[in-house]
């Protein structure tokens, strides 16, 4: 079932690549942006949310996991996650090398657009936050609220790359795919194959 679900999450990568690559989605994109409401308050949440998944904010956390967690083989196991995610985010970026939206940009940042690197990065980390509390919690009212939690933060900071004008829905969603894909190879390796923690 791990690797069927794999093998669906990297087709439909695939599929949705191809059209991003083919400039498929150019009205789809335009059309969610310019349905946002920017301003307000509005900007200076989705700034800080943003954060939770920049580069700096994830090579904190690496740094932090073996001078905070008691547990050095997790420790390790979140380090090599956010590694190879960021060689994937890196081969990906620069294989499409897809320019930015030419919008009005709230942050500035460089490099390619497709896919979202933060959107990448936050299914990574946060989701294997979230299998981490669900394999080693028993309470299932806490696992029903943390899904929904960590699930929801996700989606807001997909959704900011946008608001904040640096990504289009496309790259978002290609973020989710190649993200969960990700996931969902790595958690099963060492919560089911190698044991690890």
């Amino acid at each position: 079932m791990i690797i069927v679900s794999f093998l669906i999450l990297i087709v439909g990568f695939i599929l949705w690549s191809y059209l991003v690559k083919n400039k498929r989605l150019e009205e789809f994109d335009d059309s969610f942006y310019n349905s946002l409401k920017i301003e307000g308050f509005r900007i200076t949440f989705y700034k800080l949310i943003t954060n939770l998944a920049n580069t700096k904010f994830f090579i904190g956390v690496c740094l932090l996991s073996f001078l905070l967690v008691k547990n050095k083989t997790l420790a390790f196991i979140i380090n090599v996650l956010m590694i190879v995610n960021a060689l994937i985010v890196f081969i990906f970026k620069h294989l499409f090398k897809r320019e930015r939206p030419n919008k009005k940009r709230l942050v500035n940042e460089k490099g390619y657009s497709y896919p979202s690197g933060h959107t990448v990065s936050a299914v990574s980390f946060y989701g294997f936050l979230l299998a981490y509390l669900l394999f080693n919690v028993g309470s299932l009212p806490f696992q029903i609220l943390t899904f929904f939690v960590i699930t929801f933060l996700i989606y807001l900071i997909g959704y900011s790359r946008i608001f904040l004008g640096v990504h289009y829905l496309s790259d978002i969603v290609g973020g989710v795919l190649i993200g969960s894909a990700y996931l969902l190879i790595f958690t099963y390796i060492v919560f089911n194959v190698l044991n690890l923690v």
